[in-house]
């Protein structure tokens, strides 16, 4: 993840639907959106998220969705949040070519390198923009 990458995602913001009562207060958000960090296509990003999505839900895992971006809403990327370990959090991203995945743990936000696994405390709580 280069410099500039790390600055925007440490600035995302996160869009959702109130999240289940009985949601785990740990669980990462995965996205599809924009292989290797390029802006893609609308419908290549559709796409890609519509297979996410699949293989998540034929894995087993309860998903709730949860779209990250920046803070004025120009750029924005629906995601996954997944009750998942950070290795598979991780493989996830890989699978689907992203620089980063967001791991939510006890209510804190960390960026998680998809090329090392490293994990970068935000500093700050996870809430919906």
């Amino acid at each position: 993840m280069t410099p500039e990458q790390r600055a925007q995602f440490s600035q995302a913001v996160f869009r959702f639907e109130p999240l289940p009562t009985d949601w785990p207060v740990d669980f990462a958000i995965i996205t599809a959106c924009d292989p290797d960090g390029l802006q893609t296509s609308l419908e290549r990003n559709l796409a890609a998220d519509e297979a996410l999505e699949a293989e998540l839900r034929a894995a087993g895992y309860r998903l709730h969705r949860i779209t990250g971006g920046s803070a004025d809403g120009v750029h924005l990327e629906p995601g996954w949040g997944v009750p998942i370990g950070l290795p598979g959090a991780v493989e996830f991203g890989r699978r689907y070519r992203q620089v980063a995945v967001f791991a939510v743990k006890a209510g804190r936000l960390a960026l998680v390198d998809c090329e090392d696994g490293s994990a970068e405390d935000l500093g700050r709580d996870f809430r919906a923009f």
